[in-house]
């Protein structure tokens, strides 16, 4: 800890309580990981409760030359949100009031902190939703969804998270407060700076306020499961699903090593057929029962007729509709039990070539000593990849990173992105060239020395070649 960071402490802690200072290393240890176990420790953590506090933060760290990172509930998978660069980590997770919820427009007012599964538990009694819900709702907030424009199961219906954000209140780096968007449906004034900082995973403005648009929850749902031979013949049936002019509320996909991970982590033998070589969920939503069963029925007769169906059937009841997403839901917890090290791609290609994207992965391991798992959401082409591998194994970890690159290659040659809804933070920032031009590049940095002359806000994330620091 350099002299600034130490006077940046002691001015801390004239205007925040002692709860809200945190310097022991025992205390920062909580915040130095986050989903992807990468460690990195903060010279001091600061917990704010207001606007104004965390104004006040960034302006005096701004004004010291010391690093500042920004924090929600870590669990995000691309190390967005670790202090890389040690210095200030500002935990937004004080910041947790469900300000206003504006029936009339169908708006709400949240502050960061938020738990995303909170929110939706909040909304219930007012028979709204907010679409946008990551796989981590349970612990996932507002703020960080924000930042990493979040993507989830919903999203090849109803859209990612910056398709919801309508207005954002943000501190600049020195400390500047801006009211961004508003409540109109409509704004056109100048540029999309609310689009802009949705997704910019914290390198370019902190959110302390975010406004959203809601929708009124549908009354009913179906959830229909799907068991193929063939990894390709599930992207006959996503297809032919869409093609008979059925928009599901959700299609997600899991290869034949997630099913028995989470078949052995869940004890759930009885309720995943473990011989498949994919499994499929679909789910149809709407507020006219028949309707939505009539929907069920054509998914059902398309699935007949795509070919590569062993097994279908539909969930009786909500209850059983629930442990069919739960299965989905604990995949990548499941592959962790494992205990070993793990590198996660988060790869999106056009919808039709994910399973020949997961079938190319597959025959890149083969032979190899790591061990491959796929699976996400095969309604928007978005494919999660855990590459398992041991850390102390030399050959392994050597697999391990150059299966990784060549995932990467491989998408951007099936047109494809390096990330889909999880961010390009500390896991993908060195592949950005094999997407971007160096003219795109360049333009992103010029956006962020605008907002960050400094370069003091989240650093080391996005950009290749940025250092990333030293591990706790």
């Amino acid at each position: 800890m350099n002299e600034n960071t130490e006077g940046l402490i002691t001015r801390y802690r004239s205007f925040l309580r002692d709860e809200q200072v945190v310097t022991d290393r025992e205390g920062m240890a909580h915040y130095c990981y986050d989903a992807t176990e990468m460690r990195f420790m903060p010279d001091v953590v600061v917990l704010p409760s207001t606007t104004e506090e965390v104004s006040r933060i960034m302006k005096l760290a701004y004004e010291a030359g010391v690093p500042l990172t920004p924090q929600g509930g870590r669990t995000g998978l691309s190390g967005g949100a670790l202090p890389v660069a040690a210095g200030v980590l500002l935990s937004l997770m004080r910041m947790n009031r469900t300000i206003e919820i504006d029936e009339k427009n169908m708006q709400v007012v949240v502050e960061p902190g938020v738990v995303a599964a909170d929110l939706q538990e909040t909304l219930k009694s007012h028979n709204l939703f907010f679409p946008p819900d990551p796989s981590s709702t349970i612990e996932s907030t507002l703020g960080g969804n924000v930042a990493e424009n979040a993507g989830y199961t919903r999203a090849v219906k109803y859209g990612v998270t910056r398709d919801y954000i309508i207005g954002l209140e943000a501190v600049l780096p020195n400390g500047d407060v801006i009211e961004v968007g508003g409540r109109t449906a409509k704004n056109v004034t100048g540029y999309d700076l609310v689009a802009l900082i949705v997704g910019s995973e914290g390198t370019l403005a902190v959110v302390t306020k975010i406004i959203a648009k809601l929708l009124p929850k549908p009354a009913f749902r179906r959830t229909c499961i799907f068991y193929l031979d063939d990894l390709v013949a599930a992207a006959d049936l996503v297809v032919s699903i869409f093609a008979g002019g059925i928009v599901p509320s959700a299609i997600e996909f899991m290869d034949n090593t997630s099913i028995n991970c989470v078949a052995d982590y869940l004890s759930a033998s009885a309720d995943l057929r473990r011989d498949a070589a994919v499994m499929v969920l679909v789910e149809v939503d709407g507020n006219h029962r028949t309707g939505v069963d009539e929907d069920v029925s054509r998914v059902f007769d398309l699935a007949q007729k795509s070919g590569g169906v062993v097994e279908s059937k539909l969930a009786g009841n909500d209850e059983e509709a629930e442990r069919l997403w739960r299965i989905r839901r604990e995949t990548l917890p499941a592959l962790k039990s494992l205990g070993k090290d793990h590198l996660e791609a988060d790869v999106v290609v056009p919808r039709y070539r994910l399973p020949y994207l997961a079938r190319s992965i597959k025959e890149s391991g083969e032979g190899k000593k790591v061990n491959i798992a796929t699976y996400g959401h095969a309604g928007d082409g978005n494919l999660h990849v855990t590459i398992q591998y041991r850390k102390r194994n030399f050959a392994e970890t050597a697999e391990a990173h150059e299966l990784l690159g060549e995932i990467y290659r491989k998408t951007i040659e099936m047109k494809g992105k390096l990330t889909g809804e999880h961010g390009v933070g500390l896991t993908a920032k060195d592949y950005m060239s094999i997407q971007m031009s160096p003219v795109e590049i360049g333009l992103m940095k010029r956006i962020k020395a605008a907002f960050d002359p400094k370069g003091l806000l989240n650093p080391g994330k996005i950009f290749p070649g940025d250092g990333a620091g030293t591990t706790a």
